[in-house]
């Protein structure tokens, strides 16, 4: 009796472990609203990548830390992945994308109000102090036109230099560089910001990464794009998004 007692705890331990859900990491970094480790409002990303995720009976835990540090971590497998990035020549020699991207967003520069800042062609912008983030496409960007671009280690370091008058304009996603003004700087010098309404480069989507030296990348990335059809479809995406824009 006592035997059969036995191997039926361990049969049933055995399904249990069968349904448990895997479990995964993926780095990201501070990019408010889309990604954030202190800011509740600010997961945008997160959540619809959890939640594609969650449709295939996956779950996610999120690794947060400086983006140069996240995308090393991500490129030599260390984690199962990174959040939200553009397309690059050079990440797709890297990286596995996903097909689905998870939010698009437009780039663009920001100055102080008392900056006359006026740009139609890349020419335009030779003229200018530019600061960028180290890691991030803009940069690059920008770089391949001919054009100078100081480098920061965060985006807010961009917005503060801009307020010391060591850079003319910095480049950020729309809704990223105005969060960052909203819950960084007083109601007065928050005041002083504007943004152009030239996009730098159209309009993109950011995708999920994984390396190419991942043992399991392209089985996650079919897994998420599976999970984001079927988010997509539910109407739960929109939701998300919609949600996001009353916090």
């Amino acid at each position: 009796m006592k035997k059969l007692l036995v191997s039926l705890i361990v049969s049933l331990m055995a399904v249990v472990g069968l349904q448990a859900n895997e479990t995964i990491t993926i780095s990201t970094g501070e990019w408010a609203p889309y990604t954030s480790q202190n800011d509740p409002n600010g997961k945008v990303a997160e959540t619809i990548v959890r939640e594609a995720f969650k449709l295939e009976g996956i779950d996610v835990k999120y690794s947060y830390d400086g983006w140069k540090k996240t995308f090393a971590m991500a490129q030599e497998a260390k984690t199962d992945g990174t959040i939200p990035w553009f397309q690059s020549p050079d990440r797709e020699a890297n990286f596995f994308y996903s097909k689905k991207a998870i939010i698009r967003t437009k780039t663009v520069f920001f100055h102080l109000k008392s900056s006359n800042v006026k740009w139609k062609t890349y020419e335009d912008l030779k003229k200018y102090k530019i600061g960028g983030t180290v890691g991030f496409k803009t940069a690059k960007f920008l770089d391949g036109k001919g054009i100078k671009v100081e480098l920061s280690d965060t985006e807010l370091e961009n917005f503060q230099k801009l307020l010391a008058g060591t850079i003319d304009i910095t480049s950020a996603s729309f809704l990223v560089g105005h969060s960052i003004i909203k819950k960084n700087f007083p109601a007065d010098k928050a005041a002083m910001f504007t943004s152009h309404a030239k996009k730098i480069f159209p309009a993109t989507g950011a995708y999920y990464l994984v390396s190419k030296k991942h043992p399991r990348g392209q089985e996650l990335v079919d897994k998420f794009d599976s999970g984001m059809q079927k988010l997509v479809k539910s109407g739960r995406y929109v939701q998300i998004i919609k949600e996001s824009m009353k916090k």
